[in-house]
């Protein structure tokens, strides 16, 4: 699914860089936050222009606990128990079915650094990085009609995993860049 190719003539990125991924200000262990920087993206000049809008994730870590990562557009103050819908900026969930650290055998968790030559077919290493993309184009549109600013805040809430230690889940979220991608 990761390998599909968007043969689009064009699409626009909006992409914040983004390498700490764990600012974290609150102190509830059960879930984590990430808010991005601004983005403007004048949907109503654009709203015949595009067919499809995608938050795109890339490098997303899935080597701890599992998570739902939940993304709200303009909604900085959203929370665990903030109810999923459009009013509350509300616009998709990812998953993350992560390793929580790791218990295989040695080497097992060691992500191989050579470049794959180009005929192995062999399955990527399980845990390189994932790519995640969310389909907002509706919700763009409805959210697009009152503002041009956007900003994107994933709540990260792990599926219980018991012993919930702070600093277990502390860096749930961990990517290098989050964006929004206009297809037209």
């Amino acid at each position: 699914m990761s390998n599909e190719k968007d043969n689009h003539s064009h699409h626009h990125h909006h992409h914040n860089d983004h390498n700490s991924g764990s600012k974290n200000g609150n102190n509830d262990p059960m879930y984590n936050k990430y808010v991005s920087k601004d983005i403007y993206l004048d949907i109503a000049k654009l709203e015949t222009n595009f067919y499809r809008a995608d938050i795109e994730i890339h490098n997303v870590d899935h080597s701890g606990p599992s998570y739902e990562g939940r993304l709200f557009l303009n909604n900085a103050d959203a929370t665990p128990l903030t109810e999923l819908n459009i009013e509350n900026g509300y616009v998709g969930s990812y998953h993350i079915f992560g390793h929580g650290g790791c218990f295989g055998s040695e080497g097992h968790c060691e992500i191989p650094t050579q470049r794959r030559r180009l005929h192995d077919y062999r399955p990527s290493h399980h845990l390189r990085p994932q790519y995640k993309r969310v389909i907002i184009t509706e919700s763009l549109r409805k959210l697009g009609r009152s503002t041009n600013k956007f900003n994107i805040t994933i709540i990260a809430v792990s599926f219980g995993t018991g012993n919930n230690q702070q600093s277990e889940i502390q860096n749930l979220i961990k990517f290098d860049k989050i964006g929004i991608i206009l297809y037209s």
